[in-house]
């Protein structure tokens, strides 16, 4: 599970266009689990 911090990271990297495989890469986890993360309104 990621921390609350690259949830966040990944919402704002994504807002400002960032392709998912670098958010992946920047946040240091599956680009599988960037989809399922930018999927929730709010941290899990």
């Amino acid at each position: 599970m990621l921390s609350r911090e690259d949830f966040y990271m990944i919402k704002q990297m994504r807002q400002q266009g960032a392709y998912i495989v670098d958010i992946a890469t920047q946040v240091g986890c599956s680009e599988r689990t960037v989809r399922r993360y930018l999927k929730y309104p709010e941290p899990p």
